[in-house]
């Protein structure tokens, strides 16, 4: 059971929501121009279509669901979706011409683990987030237990592979008829049969039997697939009815924006999503710095493709941009209290250092779940300090009064407080009539710290906001 943080007013959870999904916003994040983009992401809200932080109009836009005409209606919220269209970072909207939808799987449930949050679809494990995967395309189930999946099922998921061999859903709803599809990469390649992956060269799903004819022109090891078949898995093995090489994500030199979990590399040169990201000393880092980079992290990479498809990446913006360190009370297995605020804990929480324990310090990652509430990403085990941070976006400012408000909380600073504007590369002090006017709230991410901290009352140390770049 997640607990719900009181203090947070409803406008923060709005804004912060924003905030985190945005691309274009954020501590300093440059905007690129208005224009032709392909953008590639989760569906977070409807009423037109908002993927990415844009909100793209679909008027006139064509439609298509799984290869098949389709209108908005058919867009359900948690679908991953390929809008082309135009748009334009500085206002956050864009015109969708052509919105395309395709399921990462569908097909009957083989085993369903209610510990671990997880359902066995056509081989793939499809990990489910309390709160946070949308379920059967409704508003009032958000747990794993209320879906009331069991094996039999038929479901069509959503969602991105992770670091850890699985699917980290962000739709999964049941189906009453459908088809048995699910995407991969080719691997161990034969005359009549592939091995699939959920990642380039990751570990086997499921083996791919096909009649002589069936693999298309170009297929080889490493590429990226949709196979449908007539019927369920048996033994791990279907035989395919249809196998179609997916296209690429854009043509070379188009701006293109792409979400998903870090599966393997390092922050000069990853992958999300089966796609190849290069990050260099002109990217733009929003919600975190270079350092925050970590595999099996979610983010998402904007910038224009290479030759090879490529993304050149001029921003990359941080999924979980709120952080908290200091010392841990109240801790069970589904929360812990940092500075006072609650933060829940999941099977998808990743622990570092660990096992952890009442009174330990810690480093906590998190992002906000459906309800409001602070769901942790990662937790890193430090040594013990009586230093303490606290990263958020600030939803209000008062220069007079020298106070500004993160994750709900007014904090105040002093004549001693030190202001900062950092990038990756320099720190620069300044004053506070230059900080504060640097602060747009709803946008900007700031972090402050205590050196001795004993209550969130205490004047603030140092404050400042990190522009990534």
């Amino acid at each position: 059971m997640k607990t719900s943080i009181s203090s947070l007013t409803t406008s923060f959870v709005i804004a912060a929501l924003a905030v985190l999904s945005a691309c274009g916003g954020g501590g300093g994040g440059s905007s690129a121009p208005a224009g032709p983009a392909v953008s590639k992401g989760v569906i977070t809200a409807k009423g037109s279509v908002f993927v990415n932080g844009i909100r793209f109009s679909t008027t006139g836009a064509t439609i298509r669901v799984d290869d098949n005409p389709g209108t908005e209606n058919d867009l359900k919220v948690g679908m991953v979706i390929k809008v082309r269209g135009v748009s334009d970072d500085a206002t956050n909207t864009g015109t969708a011409t052509l919105i395309e939808a395709r399921d990462a799987l569908e097909g009957t449930i083989s085993s369903v683990d209610a510990a671990g949050n997880t359902i066995t679809v056509m081989g793939q494990v499809v990990k489910i987030e309390d709160n946070v995967t949308r379920l059967n395309d409704d508003d009032t189930v958000k747990v794993f237990a209320g879906a009331n999946f069991v094996v039999g099922d038929r479901v069509e998921v959503d969602g991105f592979p992770d670091d850890n061999g699985g699917l980290r859903a962000t739709r999964v709803a049941k189906k009453t008829t459908g088809e048995f599809e699910v995407k991969g990469y080719i691997n161990s390649q034969g005359a009549n049969s592939f091995t699939l992956s959920l990642t380039p060269g990751g570990a086997a799903t499921l083996t791919v039997n096909f009649a002589n004819g069936a693999l298309p022109a170009g297929a080889v090891n490493g590429s990226l697939v949709a196979v449908k078949s007539s019927a369920a898995p048996v033994a791990g093995a279907i035989t395919a009815s249809l196998i179609k090489l997916e296209e690429r994500l854009g043509a070379a030199g188009e701006k293109v924006e792409a979400e998903g979990v870090v599966t393997s590399g390092t922050v000069a040169d990853f992958m999300i999503n089966g796609q190849r990201v290069i990050t260099n000393a002109s990217t733009v880092f929003v919600g975190g710095v270079a350092a925050d980079f970590a595999v099996g992290g979610k983010l998402e990479a904007e910038g224009p493709l290479d030759a090879d498809g490529t993304i050149i990446a001029t921003k990359i913006s941080f999924r979980s941009n709120i952080r908290l360190q200091a010392t841990a009370t109240a801790l069970n297995a589904t929360s812990l209290t940092l500075l006072g605020k609650s933060v829940a804990i999941n099977q998808l929480t990743r622990v570092d250092n660990g096992p952890i324990v009442n009174g330990d310090y810690l480093e906590v990652r998190a992002g906000l779940d459906r309800d409001g509430n602070l769901l942790a990403s990662r937790i890193i085990k430090k040594s013990a300090s009586t230093q303490a941070f606290l990263q958020g976006p600030v939803t209000a400012v008062d220069a007079g009064a020298g106070s500004l408000t993160i994750l709900g909380t007014a904090l105040t600073t002093n004549g001693q407080t030190e202001f900062r504007i950092s990038t990756n590369s320099s720190e620069a002090a300044v004053g506070a009539a230059a900080f504060f006017a640097a602060i747009t709230p709803n946008v900007t991410v700031v972090k402050v710290r205590w050196d001795n901290f004993t209550a969130l009352t205490n004047a603030i140390k140092q404050a400042e906001i990190e522009l990534g770049k």
